[in-house]
């Protein structure tokens, strides 16, 4: 379980056979929770997060604020949940990178986490474009 303030995240990466046991879970607490809350699945996680709220919505609050305006956004991301960012950053024309496979609106992509750091670090590796 991990706390990310006003989220909650049940992670079963480590025992992929609880997954229904975990998405069963996060539905009967989230309904319990009422309408303030919802639940968001992702790789190998279930989340319960305030309705309404995503990836997407931080990155437009972020851009709003000093010291984020007039900037470009680039966001990186390799979960279904970075979906809402990915959309968010390419509405504001920044960079949105998937890291490794999978569908995706991200506009570039890199194979994999130490592509990312590569890249970050030196700037050497080529972005393919996703579509």
């Amino acid at each position: 379980m991990e706390d990310k303030g006003l989220s909650l995240a049940l992670h079963y990466r480590g025992a992929p056979r609880l997954g229904g046991y975990a998405h069963r879970l996060a539905r009967l607490q989230a309904a319990r929770l009422g309408g303030a809350y919802c639940r968001q699945s992702g790789k190998r996680v279930v989340e319960i997060k305030p309705a309404g709220q995503d990836k997407g919505k931080a990155i437009e609050e972020f851009m709003s604020e000093r010291p984020f305006q007039r900037r470009t956004p680039v966001f990186i991301g390799d979960d279904l949940t970075d979906e809402y960012g990915f959309a968010m950053v390419n509405r504001l024309g920044g960079h949105s990178v998937k890291v490794g496979p999978g569908p995706t609106i991200a506009r570039w992509r890199l194979g994999d986490v130490g592509a990312v750091r590569t890249w970050l670090q030196a700037g050497h590796v080529t972005l393919r474009a996703t579509r």
